[in-house]
């Protein structure tokens, strides 16, 4: 193999304890990067949603090695000043393991709370501006205060006299996964991608291509950039465990309707309802009812089910499995968060460890 190939995983316990010993056991076990969702809700089902920079910082002062991830942290309930300055404050807390995941947001963690919920070009310009602030923050101090002028954002002369342990700063992964003007300024701006969800090998690659082209005009090297991919990883009997990948296949297309397309499933989009995209569902009880409906009558052709757990998803034994991320790797992966949606994914994290993630290192 070339370079290490990085390994990370979720933190999802609704208790902070339970996070640690993950965490701690993730450690051991040799996993790169852990992530924690950034959320004040989550879609169903009903959830505690901890808050990520708190239970980070916990996670953080009880290891050693592991780089502590935002996954991800949204620009529109947070001035990009003060994500400045808790990612650095979480830099000294791991002594230089904090990364800033940063995306564009979603509905259900503005609207109900009163936060305005902006037209997408808006969201992503304030996103790019956001970066762009955080980056000179990290760098000013006292004596090198910063100026900015956005549509959004303006510094004047304004500086954080706490720099990040982790020269020249803390890594910036940008969350987008069907977004091609999200993915150009990871491609500008980031030092890694985060795809909160699942790809084709052909789809993963198109992405990757829209990064290039946009590090290639921004003068960065590509290869400086970090592209994870997100997969399930479940070692077993690879045909039950096809069968209930497909029935959360088909909720996950409920919500991420960029899956009909690269599944070839179309059709099933014409009566479909717009407004349960992940980024604009609203997780209520009457949001929940919803998706509910729309999923009990989803018709997705069985082809289109079995493309996506043949392409998008790692089932079998540990060779089969190797053999569906090593197709990744080749298409340009750097990263794999893995996760394990059946019951015993304490067990897989481990054997994905002891079985998997020796090949690529």
């Amino acid at each position: 193999m070339g370079k290490r190939i990085l390994f990370s995983r979720e933190l999802l316990s609704t208790d902070v304890h339970e996070n640690l010993k993950d965490a701690i056991t993730a450690e051991k076990q040799g996993y790169d990067f852990v992530w924690i969702p950034d959320h004040l809700v989550d879609i169903r089902p009903p959830t505690v949603v901890l808050d990520a920079w708190t239970a980070l910082s916990y996670v953080g002062s009880h290891t050693k090695k592991l780089m502590m991830a935002s996954g991800v942290t949204d620009t529109q309930r947070i001035h990009p000043a003060k994500t400045a300055n808790i990612v650095a404050t979480l830099d000294h807390i791991t002594n230089g393991r904090a990364i800033l995941g940063i995306g564009a947001g979603e509905v259900m963690n503005t609207k109900p709370y009163g936060i305005k919920w902006e037209s997408t070009d808006v969201r992503i310009q304030r996103f790019r501006e956001a970066i762009e602030v955080v980056k000179l923050l990290w760098a000013s101090s006292y004596e090198k205060p910063v100026s900015y002028k956005g549509e959004y954002y303006s510094l004047d002369k304004a500086y954080l006299d706490l720099p990040p342990v982790q020269k020249p700063a803390p890594p910036i992964y940008v969350g987008a996964y069907s977004s091609s003007k999200m993915l150009q300024i990871a491609g500008e701006l980031a030092d890694g991608w985060y795809p909160a969800y699942y790809y084709t090998v052909k789809a993963y690659r198109e992405r990757l291509e829209i990064i290039r082209e946009a590090s290639k005009k921004a003068r960065r090297r590509f290869d400086s950039i970090d592209r994870m991919v997100t997969l399930p990883v479940i070692i077993g009997d690879r045909a039950s465990l096809a069968k209930q990948m497909k029935e959360k296949l088909k909720r996950q297309m409920v919500t991420n309707t960029y899956l009909f397309r690269i599944l070839g499933a179309e059709d099933a989009l014409a009566s479909f309802p717009k407004d349960i995209h992940y980024q604009l569902v609203s997780p209520s009880m009457a949001g929940n009812r919803t998706l509910d409906k729309v999923a009990s009558k989803l018709q997705v052709p069985d082809e289109a089910l079995e493309k996506g757990v043949d392409e998008m998803m790692a089932l079998g034994t540990p060779d089969q499995c190797i053999e569906s991320l090593e197709r990744f790797a080749k298409a340009g992966a750097t990263h794999f968060l893995v996760n394990c949606p059946v019951d015993g994914w304490n067990e897989d994290y481990r054997a994905i460890a002891s079985k998997i993630m020796p090949h690529f290192r």
